[in-house]
């Protein structure tokens, strides 16, 4: 009898689906049907296993990656998927920081700044501390504040070895003192902020 789950797979993508608990490692290719797997894996887990979707979290690189995946899991389930996490890096994160908003330095409702909005912010607080832009390009310094975030570093936690890692430290201080005021945050903040809240609050 022909099972829906897993007919059109090969045996290596089978395995995979019908793993047991515990992790599994998927190593493949573009193309070669890793989107399928970890469909199906998610479709076995809510139908075979019986766990609650709420139980899961998918996590996916791009949104539309998210957006058929759960288009995908939605046609071959019949429970519901209610609760289930699915999507980008950041809009589980965002979403996380949203529903635990009261330990953090913003309200819920925050907006997410985008490229172009940060640049301003930086260029605003260069112009603001009369830094000489010629010589220390908001680019850059946007380009060590984001590294520094992705290191989950705050101003306070920044080395300071050089003349400009002073000056990164200073802007990226009202940077985020600007952010705040708008009840803002940037991409790489989605990051941090979520690993920090984590990391702080374990309930």
């Amino acid at each position: 009898m022909p099972d829906a789950l897993l007919d059109d797979l090969n045996p290596q993508q089978q395995r995979a689906v019908t793993a047991g608990d515990g992790q599994v490692l998927v190593l493949a290719g573009p193309g070669s049907g890793k989107t399928r797997v970890l469909t199906r894996r998610l479709a076995y887990l809510v139908e075979r296993h019986g766990v609650p979707a709420y139980n899961i979290i998918a996590v996916t690189f791009t949104n539309k990656a998210a957006r058929e995946m759960e288009n995908r899991v939605v046609n071959m389930v019949q429970q519901n998927l209610e609760g289930i996490w699915l999507g980008t890096f950041h809009a589980m994160c965002a979403r996380m920081l949203r529903r635990e908003s009261n330990y953090l330095p913003f309200k819920s409702n925050f907006v997410i700044f985008d490229a172009d909005d940060q640049l301003s912010l930086v260029k605003r607080a260069i112009r603001e501390m009369n830094i000489d832009d010629k010589i220390h390009r908001p680019a850059g310094i946007h380009s060590a504040i984001s590294a520094a975030k992705n290191d989950l570093l705050t101003p306070d936690d920044m080395p300071l070895r050089t003349y400009r890692d002073e000056v990164v430290k200073r802007v990226y201080t009202r940077y985020q003192q600007m952010l705040a005021a708008s009840n803002a945050v940037d991409f790489d903040d989605l990051l941090m902020l979520a690993a920090r809240l984590l990391q702080e609050n374990p309930g």
